[in-house]
């Protein structure tokens, strides 16, 4: 009886931590500042829908630094 009361307070202390960070808030990056590759380096993209946008499926569009690294944020062909 013991066994199977532990594996009970085993499966579910794993379920609550498994739940935690299956809801863990994931950073958007369409709010941070847009940056594109123009072939030499990046660039500041402006506003999505007036400066630019992001056609089509497939590479990557834009990109956002996160400390010393770019991050690729949305998909597609960029175009101004």
């Amino acid at each position: 009886m013991k066994k199977v009361k532990f594996i009970f307070i085993a499966l579910a202390i794993l379920l609550s931590i498994g739940g935690a960070f299956a809801t863990r808030p994931s950073l958007d990056c369409r709010f941070s500042p847009q940056f594109y590759w123009n072939g030499a380096g990046y660039s500041p993209a402006g506003q999505i829908g007036v400066d630019y946008i992001c056609a089509q499926a497939g590479g990557v569009c834009t990109w956002v630094q996160s400390g010393s690294t770019w991050v690729a944020c949305q998909t597609g062909v960029f175009e101004q």
